[in-house]
């Protein structure tokens, strides 16, 4: 009895050792981690546990007479649809034509404006360009 009393402790103290040498090595984020793991695995064995005794007792204990089948449902009524009476029939509005008035003619300096802008004034041609010569790399030069 006292063998078993010096193995736990020891096992105990082994654990804290080894709990102190992790904690003196890892960073906060990484401690707090471990902490939530083993307290959401913590946290599920009691639920686990509680499945386990529910799912495999043995229910042949209970009599076969207490188990009695349900009664057929009776069939529900059909459902009343909705739909509202037709709207009744107006006359139909008169037509009513709008005829535009003629538009003024916009002299051909105009056109591309309308009437908003002043006419374009003709803007001067760019100079004449220089030509251009181009040379092509590993060809022969001709001049």
């Amino acid at each position: 009895m006292l063998w078993r009393t010096g193995i736990i402790l020891a096992l105990i103290v082994g654990a804290a050792v080894l709990a102190y040498q992790i904690g003196a090595r890892l960073s906060d984020e990484a401690i707090m981690t471990i902490a939530g793991v083993s307290c959401g695995i913590l946290a599920s064995i009691p639920v686990s546990v509680g499945l386990l005794i529910a799912l495999t007792r043995e229910r042949s204990m209970y009599p076969a007479s207490s188990f009695v089948e349900p009664e057929a449902e009776p069939e529900p009524e059909p459902y009343q649809v909705y739909r509202p009476a037709p709207a009744p029939q107006t006359a139909p509005l008169p037509q009513i034509i709008v005829v535009a008035p003629p538009q003024n003619q916009i002299p051909q300096n105009f056109l591309p404006y309308g009437n908003y802008l002043a006419p374009p004034t003709p803007a001067a041609l760019p100079a004449p360009m220089q030509e251009r010569t181009f040379k092509i790399v590993g060809a022969e030069d001709d001049e």
